[in-house]
């Protein structure tokens, strides 16, 4: 007769093995998979908005360089067991400005375009990767700031 705790002790281990079969290739192929389809999402989605800025208002859209570059590297949490970080370049793409949001929306004649040097950190959490920082170097300030907390340039691009 099976107690439960060696049944308990059965259900467990094959859910241990699959954690286990997972190796560093397939955390890096899953990792450079998520980012291909972020940048591939920039293609049909360019996250189109209109928004009052400097006192007008613009159209703007982004697109992601795909020249990007990342790291990931194994850390000792066992909720967070890869971190990876991406950085690339957005492009923000504006209109002139407008006196009017009506204005704006109506203009599709991209005139101004914009790079902005980007980082996102992902957290591998239970098979996904998760976006834990966003960050915007701004070069004037020769700094990155936290996109969530101080706010970016591109921020209909997420």
């Amino acid at each position: 007769m099976l107690t439960s705790a060696f049944v308990a002790l059965l259900m467990i281990i094959p859910g241990a093995a699959v954690l286990s079969q997972q190796s560093d290739a397939d955390i890096v192929a899953s990792f450079k998979k998520h980012l291909t389809d972020y940048v591939a999402d920039y293609k049909t989605n360019r996250r189109d908005e209109v928004r009052e800025s400097s006192g007008g208002w613009r159209r703007n859209y982004y697109e992601i360089e795909e020249n990007y570059s990342i790291d990931l590297r194994k850390t000792d949490s066992l909720i967070s067991p890869y971190v990876g970080t991406a950085s690339f370049v957005f492009i923000m793409h504006s209109t002139s400005f407008h006196n009017t949001k009506a204005e704006a929306e109506a203009d599709n004649n991209f005139i101004s375009p914009l790079p902005l040097k980007h980082r996102h950190v992902y957290a591998y959490q239970d098979g996904a990767w998760v976006l834990t920082k966003r960050e915007e170097y701004i070069a004037v300030l020769g700094d990155w700031f936290d996109c969530d907390k101080d706010g970016c340039i591109a921020k209909g691009a997420k």
